[in-house]
This record gives structure tokens, sequence and C-alpha cells, in this order.
């Protein structure tokens, strides 16, 4: 592509008018090397100063009191990734010139001298507005290339157009590796051989993986080259990695491009993450078309939590997704309604969209998801294919990924109150799940916020709720603890919370005392008292028991002892 890249070849640098009169060695790999800047350094000692790519213009007027500073200055361009050096001759240059030429043939490096005094000024600028020039018209170029994927999007046909278009611009193999389905490639490779590709890949992947997703990485399978032997980019959506686009750097036999105009790196950088782009609105419009279809399925799921379903028909169900899933158990978690989402239809078309992101959560813990709207409130249906108790952790994760996500985002459907029911083995009783994430959630309202809201979480609340909806609740409070209340309430007295601290510390006076920051003899004073209010017997096992759920229940009424 010539000057329609980033940056331009020595090779295309060299011809321009002002090196007419320059005298050049530079080998033909030395002439493929890009030009990033130009820059004139009068120092001795390089350092940090260049950031790689730039031809360095020089009069060397500083290497007078040393012969091989020539030599050494040279050396440090090439550690640094210089694209050349150019120099003019005087004294205390042209005795240095022999040393350098035979660096420079031994590391593939353009040298460039002048026979006579040159303005550097003049060659900057025309330099600077070659790139600058080169640079715009690369723009327009990934523009017009932006526009082709758009197009070949529009037509419907997948992602084997996309990567056709990436290897006829950029000249190399390239391949498609999803975490999950089928791999693709251009050109052609059977099946077969293209599947034992993704594994290997997805092996290396897994071995070279260094946390960071972000950017294109430079693969190298061996250590005994120079270069790369491909670019690695992760496609992701909604934060969510799916696949990996690999261009492998081995010229294709049929490319016609002249070698001397082959595209820069940095050209073929970009090509690669508009191509990934594109990859990726595929992908989320092949995930909304499923979540679409899925909705249209809702109803389905709704009967299935009302228990309007038989085990056969769930199982059959389940079974054509994953047949693992039939034997396996199912969680519901229960969304609280928000204000702003009264609209079921909006609130439909938000889960939708916000599914494609829970999915792909839950499937990364082994997890199947089902959703739905009820009421105005979200309900997930997590199927877990694997044996035994609740993965609570697992699910606890997946949740947490869920609200991370929900940040940035406007719409929050995942980060207000919810509540996890239990597990079921026996999937036509979800309902019962579904009851239990009912009561988790019902009863954080009168209690606070859980710190992980599961069923199995709430232990004495659940009794004490069930003793609420009957109506019993404060006939059990007033018969083990009514006498105390009342004289705290008249006395202005802690015997309750004293009491409360009492039974958590296993009835150890001393450790009592010294929580409450009271002196001892003011404990067996408060207990004493405690004693003639409920009875001798109140610290006998059966009564103790029934006296800790009224503490309970009484904070549950009316929130904690102070």
């Amino acid at each position: 592509m010539g000057e329609t890249t980033l940056h331009i070849q020595m090779r295309d640098m060299l011809k321009r008018p002002v090196f007419r009169k320059a005298e050049v060695l530079a080998s033909e790999r030395a002439l493929e090397r890009y030009v990033r800047w130009v820059h004139i350094m009068e120092v001795t000692e390089v350092g940090n100063l260049l950031n790689g790519g730039e031809l360095v213009l020089t009069t060397g007027i500083g290497w007078q009191e040393d012969e091989k500073q020539g030599l050494s200055f040279m050396r440090q361009l090439i550690a640094r990734g210089a694209a050349g050096l150019c120099i003019e001759l005087g004294a205390h240059t042209k005795s240095q010139l022999g040393p350098m030429k035979e660096l420079a043939a031994e590391e593939d490096f353009p040298l460039i001298w002048f026979h006579e005094q040159v303005r550097y000024i003049d060659i900057t600028q025309d330099l600077h507005f070659a790139l600058i020039r080169s640079h715009q018209r690369m723009l327009a170029e990934l523009d017009s290339l932006t526009t082709s994927f758009n197009q070949l999007l529009l037509n419907g046909d997948g992602v084997q157009p996309l990567l056709r278009l990436l290897s006829r611009t950029t000249g190399y193999p390239v391949a498609l590796y999803p975490l999950d389905g089928e791999a693709s490639a251009v050109p052609y490779c059977p099946p077969a051989q293209l599947e034992i590709r993704r594994q290997e890949w997805l092996t290396h992947r897994g071995h070279s993986d260094d946390g960071d997703h972000l950017g294109v990485h430079f693969v190298q399978r061996n250590h005994s080259g120079h270069s790369p032997d491909a670019l690695t980019l992760p496609v992701q959506a909604l934060d969510y990695a799916f696949a990996d686009l690999v261009l492998t750097l081995d010229k294709l036999p049929d490319y016609d491009q002249d070698l001397h105009n082959r595209p820069s790196d940095e050209f073929i950088i970009q090509a690669l993450e508009r191509c990934a782009a594109a990859i990726a609105q595929d992908w989320m419009r092949t995930k909304y078309m499923e979540e679409k279809r899925r909705y249209k399925e809702d109803m389905w799921v709704i009967d299935w939590l009302n228990g309007h379903h038989s085990a056969k028909e769930i199982h059959e169900y389940v079974s054509a997704a994953n047949a693992q899933l039939a034997s396996g158990k199912g969680t519901v978690i229960l969304f609280d309604s928000h204000p702003g989402y009264t609209d079921s239809l909006k609130l439909q078309k938000l889960l939708i969209q916000r599914n494609i992101v829970a999915r792909s959560v839950f499937s990364r813990e082994g997890f199947a998801l089902y959703s739905t709207v009820l009421n105005h409130q979200i309900i997930l249906i997590i199927l877990d294919p694997l044996p035994g108790s609740q993965r609570k952790s697992s699910l606890w994760r997946c949740i947490e990924q869920l609200q991370q996500h929900e940040q940035e985002q406007t719409h929050r459907l995942f980060s207000g109150l919810f509540g996890i029911g239990h597990s079921c083995a026996d999937l036509s009783r979800l309902k019962d799940s579904l009851e239990a994430a009912k009561d988790t959630l019902r009863i954080q309202k009168d209690i606070g916020v859980m710190q992980q809201p599961f069923y199995s979480n709430l232990h004495c609340y659940r009794i004490i709720a069930s003793m609420k909806q009957s109506g019993s609740l404060d006939d059990f409070i007033e018969e083990y603890l009514g006498p105390v209340i009342r004289y705290d309430a008249e006395k202005g007295g802690q015997l309750l919370r004293t009491l409360k601290q009492y039974f958590i510390l296993c009835c150890s006076k001393q450790e009592t005392a010294t929580a409450l920051y009271i002196v001892r003899q003011t404990l067996y004073h408060r207990l004493h008292k405690i004693e003639t209010l409920l009875g001798d017997d109140y610290t006998l096992p059966e009564k103790r028991v029934a006296i800790e759920l009224a503490i309970y229940a009484y904070e549950y009424v009316h929130g904690p002892l102070a």
C-alpha cells in the first residue's frame, strides 16, 4: 500500500528530493524499516529520548573528542529501534564512517550521509509533511474498510465474509476461534484440521494468558525468530471475550501485492481491530435474536414456575438444551420490582439485552439460565448439572459479576433487593424455590439487606416470618419476653440487651460483663432481676431456645437492640 499506511518505509522516504544528493548504505531488509518520525539529535547519549522508528539526523558535532563516539551513538540508536541514521560528513564524522558502515551492514540498519552541508530543517519539514499525509491516507483507507465491514454485516451472511475481507486487505491468513462453537478460517481449512488448530490455539492461549484481555497480542510459537508468528485480538462484547481473532504472519501464496508496498504493521493492527468490532456486532445481533426467541417461550417458563408442567414435560424441555440439566438442580433468584420499571414490556426489552451478559456469566460457572418477568419482578431460573448441594459460592460470584457490569449502565436490573431460593433436585417443584426466594425478599424488607440473601442463610428468621404470617408472633414475644420488655420501658433498663449478650456468649458472666463494659457486680444484679421476671428455669435448654428465638423475633419487629 506504499504511502497509504500509517508510516513510510525507508525505501519510499529515500526517493524524496531532499535525499537526491545523499549516499545510502541499506540492505533490502533495511529498506523495509518504517519511519515513524524524523528527529534531530546532537547528544552523545540517547538514553530514553527515542520511542523507536525515528529517522535520526545529526551533524556529529559531539563526536569530536572521541573517535569511537559515532559508533557508540549508532549502537544506541539500533538498541532503541531507530529507523535509520542520517549524518553530515565533516572532519570529525568522515573518519568514523568506515566502522559505522560495517555496523550498518551487519545490523541491516540504514545509514545515510551527505558530503556537503545540508539544511536539516528542510528535511524534517518535508518528511513530516509526508508522514502526516500518509497518516491521513491511512485513516481514509481504514474508514473505507470499516464501511465495507458494515456493508457485509447488513448482508447477514455471518463472519466468513468479514474474515475474507480482512485476509484480502492484509494478505495474511485469518482464523476466528470462538470459546464455544465452530471455528472459521480464510483460506478454507477442512473442519477436522481446523478443529485441531482451534484446540491447539486454546491450549496455547491458556498457557500464555497473563490476565490482560485487552488489545492486540503478538504471539511467537517458537523463540528462534525475531518477529512474532501471529497477531491475536480477543473479540469482546459487553465486557465478555467470546472469541480470538488470529492473523498468521505467513504471506498467502496467491497474494499479488508488491512486497515493497505491503501494508504496515500498524495498518494491519487497526484493520484487525475493526474486523473484531464488526464480528462483535454480528455476535450481539445473533445473541439478541436468540433472546427474543427465548422471550416467545416465556409463557412456558411461567407455567413451569406455577407448577403446571409434569416432570416428564420439564425433562423433555430441559433435555432439548442439555441432557445433563434434566438430572440437575434448579434455583430461583427473584429480583424485587423497581419503581422505574412498571412497564412490563419495557422491562422485558431491557432483560433481553441484559440476559446476553447474564447467560455468558452463568455459563462460565457451568450454569444454565432461564428468565422471565412476573408482576414486574425479574425471575432467573439457574439450572446446575453438577451433583451435590447448592454451589453458593459460584452462584454468588455470578451475581457479583452482573452487579459489577451494571455499575456503569443507565438501567440496573440486578443491583437492587433480591432473594435466592433453595436448591430443588426435583425440577417439577421449582415453585417451592420461588416461594423461598419470595420469603427471602420479604424478610429482608423487615430485617434489612442481607450480605448474601440465600434462603438457607435465613435460619431462625424463616420460623419468625412464618409466625408473623400466622399472626402468632406478638403473642410469642409477650409470652417469653413480656416482663423484661415492660421493665426496660418503665425503668429505662438494659435487661433485654444483657440477656441477648449473655446467651450469645454461652452464659459466660466474665465475657458478658466485658462485652457490655460493666462490672461483674452490675451484671449479677441484672441477671438476678431477669431470673425474677422470667423464672429461675430461663437458662434450661428447652426454654432458653424459645427465649433466644423470641429475642430475634423482637428485633425482627422493632429493629436491632441498641
